[in-house]
C-alpha cells in the first residue's frame, strides 16, 4: 500500500515539474494578449501549489515560517539544533526543544 503523504509529495513535484515545463514553452511564445493570459494561469497554478506545499510540510510536522506568503517550510539545521527558513533575508529559528521527526500517528 502507498502511503497518502509520499503519494502527495509525488503528485506536488510532478506538478512543479509540468508548471517548470509550460514556463519554459511560455517562454518561447510571441507577446500579446495570450502569452500574457497563459501567464496569469501559470502564477495561479504555481500559487496553489506553494499553498499545498506549505499544507503537506505542516501536516509532517514542520513549522512554517510567516515571512512571506504562502508560508515557507523550515528546515531541521543539525549544527543549530532549530528549524531554519531558507528564504533570502529571513533566517529565523524556531523550536530547538521539538523532537524531529515526528512521532507517526497512532494506527488503529
Amino acid at each position: 500500500m502507498i502511503d497518502p503523504i509520499s503519494q502527495a509529495a509525488g503528485f506536488l513535484a510532478a506538478g512543479k515539474a509540468g508548471l517548470d515545463l509550460m514556463r519554459s514553452a511560455l517562454s518561447l511564445m510571441p507577446k500579446g494578449d495570450d502569452k500574457d493570459k497563459i501567464g496569469a494561469k501559470l502564477a495561479e497554478a504555481e500559487r496553489a501549489l506553494q499553498l499545498s506545499n506549505a499544507k503537506l510540510a505542516q501536516d509532517l510536522g514542520y513549522p512554517l515560517c510567516r515571512c512571506v506568503f504562502p508560508p515557507k517550510p523550515m528546515l531541521w539545521d543539525k549544527a543549530r539544533g532549530a528549524f531554519v527558513c531558507g528564504e533570502p533575508g529571513c533566517g529565523r529559528a524556531v523550536g530547538g526543544d521539538r523532537q524531529f521527526p515526528p512521532a507517526p500517528p497512532a494506527r488503529g
